[in-house]
């Protein structure tokens, strides 16, 4: 049996169900195949940072993301301490940076478990086709397609299914960037060992002081490894307990009542032992593809980048990997874009899980293994900076003459540089709050103070090039106001000047002032990799 899609994703993570569903958001369907029977049952992978929900806002499922945070208090206990009830050595809630004035998205405190029947929902209702049990077996390509063999694992059925585009989403034990010989880098570890993910019940609400969500980072040397992560799940009164275990150790069911108690700091405490599970992700401690693009197989989450758990950039990064490449793959398939879009996937994304797995691994020194520090380790970025002021290197965007930008900016003062992230901008309409950020999603829009003198580029690029662009004029009375005045300054253009944002938010082009109008279409040409032969049939739009 044989079929066919646009494209087929394999793995129902966190990266695969995103990307199913940013490509539907843009009106392409995809296959979707998994392994397992089913989605993820671990309460692992916790958190949304707000560029995750703006993302999420732009398929509309950023409120179902907010209402599945565990039931409890609004705030969080997030600490490195000896033990669960103390002491505690460092508070990261209290250090926690207000990030309002730079996204208007807020945080989210849903779980693996429940971001991904969020996700799959969403993927299903925009016309994914979701098939589980079912694994890759084989692919091969050719300039035109991919062919792959699929096996359904509960009948051995097999069957055939040719794709545009394969995407590799299949976590860090898949296959598919093996298959695609593409080699990794990263960090490895002098003695692999396993990781146990231990559930249990116990009382330690004094320890969560009441909140919702409670993440511990544990340093103490009668621990297994002297470390362990506690954190609480979607159950009042269920924990999850992470701790790395030497190879050969396998402790019996007396000594995992042991190692509970001693990482919960109570010694007679009464711990009822759920579930234990296994995993071990070999010697590598990062792991970063050295290429996330082989021909037409692209390559997202942790099948692109491992990196250590310590800080929460796994499960969003995966999310945001999907975001960032779903509307590439529609430009590529609907015909507007050239496949020189879709190298910008591994241009703009690589380089910033290479420094995101080393932010990661630092982390990991500061709040578990401190006797891991030997001086080549990244020095930790400011939340803010990390989130909010990477700038791309190179990819889909046009930079500006003798501009070579460091790789993270302050985002408090952004640049507005062509590469990096469109910034906040709080605005209004008819007196409703609107920020920059909301105007970003589904097409390309060009911003300005100066309405008159790019519509005529804008209405030239559509009829010529039919790319979706939207043109919104700031601080139009009749439109959008521009509350506190910072648009120009943040955009860094004068009134008569214009700014391209992508739809997934990057800026693609600048004119700083009044500039040809021509040159819009040529922007868009060189982001998109269109030659005169390649002109996409997508509907003129309008604001």
């Amino acid at each position: 049996m044989r079929d066919e899609t646009p494209v087929l994703i394999v793995g129902a993570g966190l990266a695969g169900l995103s990307t199913a569903v940013f490509l539907g958001v843009h009106g392409v369907p995809s296959v979707v195949v998994e392994r397992h029977p089913g989605l993820s049952t671990q309460p692992k992978a916790r958190g949304q940072m707000p560029t995750t929900m703006e993302a999420l806002a732009t398929a509309g499922i950023a409120e179902r993301f907010t209402h599945a945070a565990p039931p409890g208090g609004d705030r969080s206990v997030m600490v490195i301490a000896e033990t669960v009830t103390g002491p505690i050595l460092k508070d990261f809630v209290l250090e926690m940076p207000d990030f309002s004035r730079l996204s208007p998205a807020p945080f989210a405190a849903a779980s693996q478990e429940r971001a991904e029947r969020i996700l799959a929902d969403k993927a299903a209702g925009l016309g994914a086709d979701i098939r589980f049990s079912t694994e890759l077996v084989s692919f091969r390509q050719d300039d035109e397609a991919v062919i792959a063999e699929l096996r359904d694992t509960a009948t051995g059925e097999r069957r055939t299914i040719t794709a545009r585009y394969l995407i590799g989403a299949d976590g860090h034990k898949g296959a598919i960037r093996d298959m695609a010989a593409i080699p990794v880098h990263g960090r490895r570890s002098s003695r692999p060992g396993r990781t146990m993910f231990l559930q249990f019940e116990a009382d330690l609400d004094v320890a969560l002081r009441g909140e919702a969500f409670g993440l511990f980072y544990l340093q103490n040397p009668a621990l297994p490894a002297r470390a362990a992560t506690v954190v609480t799940t979607d159950y009042p009164g269920r924990y999850v307990l992470t701790a790395p275990f030497e190879p050969g150790d396998d402790p019996d069911a007396e000594q995992l009542v042991d190692v509970v108690r001693t990482a919960c700091g109570v010694p007679d405490l009464d711990v009822k032992i759920l579930e234990i599970a296994w995993s071990s992700s070999g010697e590598h401690v990062t792991r970063v593809a050295d290429s996330f693009q082989a021909g037409r197989v692209l390559l997202a989450g942790d099948a692109a980048h491992l990196m250590p758990p310590t800080g929460g950039q796994g499960g969003n990064t995966a999310v945001m990997d999907g975001y960032h490449l779903a509307w590439k793959l529609a430009a590529v398939l609907s015909g507007t874009a050239g496949p020189g879009l879709l190298a910008s996937h591994d241009a703009e994304r690589r380089l910033y899980a290479d420094a995101l797995a080393e932010q990661q691994y630092a982390n990991l020194i500061q709040r578990q293994s401190p006797h891991l520090r030997d001086g080549t380790e990244a020095e930790i970025l400011d939340p803010a900076v990390g989130l909010f002021g990477y700038i791309c290197p190179s990819g889909a965007f046009v930079p500006e003459d003798g501009d070579q930008p460091p790789l993270f900016e302050n985002p408090v003062t952004p640049s507005g540089r062509p590469g990096s992230r469109a910034p906040h901008v709080r605005l209004a309409r008819g007196g409703t709050p609107v920020s920059t950020r909301d105007l970003f999603g589904s097409a390309f829009v060009l911003l300005t103070a100066g309405g008159r003198h790019w519509t005529g580029a804008v209405e030239q690029a559509i009829r010529r090039l039919g790319v979706a662009l939207d043109l919104h004029v700031i601080g139009d009375a009749a439109g959008l106001a521009d509350v506190d005045g910072l648009f120009l300054a943040a955009y860094g253009i004068t009134e008569a000047g214009a700014v391209l944002v992508r739809p997934d938010g990057v800026i693609a082009w600048r004119s700083r002032d009044a500039d040809d109008p021509g040159n819009l279409e040529r922007a868009l040409r060189r982001v998109l990799d269109i030659t005169p032969s390649v002109i996409g049939t997508a509907k003129p739009r309008r604001c």
